[in-house]
């Protein structure tokens, strides 16, 4: 299968791949060759591919996810093309920031005492990318 992962800023990833797990808004799935057409929205989270000679693993924003078979059969069989408003691999996020940005987040959070309105949903956003990089970032750690 072939991996492209997207933010506004350019591609992440390019690369064949073996297998793909990525957070879903109903639930981590993962994708092998030969997976059925699909489109699934993402939430920020964790999403995980493997190569035949490493495995990746990246912390995203929310987004979507599509597997889709590839027009030209000289190449990989299937696409999986994954479009997120923001990614990093876990090797590059700063883990103590992360944990100290997502601190900040579940304190304002806990003191919330206005309308859930947009700039609450800013606020679960912003908690959310960070735990995703927390997430990333301790699967690299040993254990």
């Amino acid at each position: 299968m072939r991996l492209s992962v997207t933010t506004p800023r350019g591609a992440l990833v390019d690369t064949d791949v073996e297998e793909v797990t990525a957070p879903g808004t109903l639930g981590e799935f993962g994708v092998l060759p030969g997976h059925v057409p699909l489109m699934s929205a993402l939430k920020p989270g964790v999403l995980v591919y493997r190569t035949k000679s490493e495995t990746g693993t990246l912390a995203i924003g929310p987004g979507f996810l599509q597997v889709a078979p590839v027009p030209d059969q000289n190449t990989a069989t299937d696409r999986v093309l994954v479009l997120v408003e923001q990614a990093q691999a876990a090797a590059h996020v700063d883990k103590a920031a992360a944990e100290k940005e997502l601190a900040a987040a579940d304190h304002e959070l806990g003191q919330w005492k206005r309308e859930l309105d947009g700039e609450y949903q800013a606020l679960l956003l912003r908690r959310q990318w960070a735990a995703a990089r927390v997430d990333a970032a301790a699967r690299l750690s040993p254990h």
